[in-house]
């Protein structure tokens, strides 16, 4: 039997190919492959520490085990991290605003109590308790004044007549009330203790809505 020549030069040239390794095109990856080439290289740290550049901050171990484990298994740490903040507990005390003071009823009488032992105060219309709330009152250096006063003025936007502000502008003293000389109940900064020079500090929405009801010559009692 006769071999065509041409055909005998076309296996040649196969065998070839193959043997020379041109036909060793790359295989797609297995899902094995996969997994191991997308693990991460991230080293896990020590559960319940963080390691920044200059010190280790302390976090939640359980979470920071989690992470670990993410990493180790290939797990995207991201999904982890949106569920361990669901697991995250957050607790803030809301504050209640106070009533609305146009959809009160008119009082025959009106007192604001200032109690400087609890740093709170309380408001009284025809001698029932309405609306009460913290206050940050005078330092040991400054003490309030106490006494049984009277609203003197009322002033929505007064300013400081001794203190300026980081603007070196005179310290604003909104929906102020004045009880005696300098001293005033007016809005203003309300930490956890007495912090002002004398005045009377309350919150914003307290201090409007005492301004709001309150009269000249209505009663302002400070006491311990």
């Amino acid at each position: 039997m006769t071999i065509n020549p041409l055909f005998s030069a076309g296996i040649a040239s196969a065998c070839l190919l193959l043997l020379s390794g041109c036909a060793h095109q790359p295989y797609p990856p297995l899902a094995e492959d996969l997994a191991l080439n997308t693990r991460s290289t991230y080293a896990a740290p020590i559960p319940g520490t963080v390691t920044t550049a200059n010190s280790k901050l302390q976090v939640n171990p359980e979470v920071a085990t989690d992470a670990a484990n993410a990493a180790d298994s290939g797990t995207n740490i991201a999904t982890v991290a949106r569920h361990d903040v669901a697991k995250t507990t957050v607790s803030q005390k809301v504050i209640p605003p106070p009533p609305n003071p146009e959809t009160l009823p008119s009082a025959q009488t009106r007192q604001l109590d200032i109690l400087l032992d609890s740093q709170t105060f309380n408001y009284y219309e025809d001698g029932e308790l309405l609306w009460s709330g913290r206050i940050s009152a005078g330092t040991a250096e400054h003490p309030t004044p106490t006494g049984n006063f009277r609203v003197r003025a009322k002033n929505k936007n007064k300013r400081s007549g001794s203190y300026t502000n980081s603007f070196n502008m005179p310290t604003p003293m909104p929906y102020a009330l004045q009880f005696l000389g300098p001293y005033w109940v007016h809005e203003g900064y309300v930490p956890n203790e007495p912090a002002s020079h004398g005045c009377v500090r309350l919150r914003y929405e307290d201090a409007k809505f005492v301004y709001s009801r309150i009269r000249v010559g209505d009663p302002i009692n400070v006491s311990h």
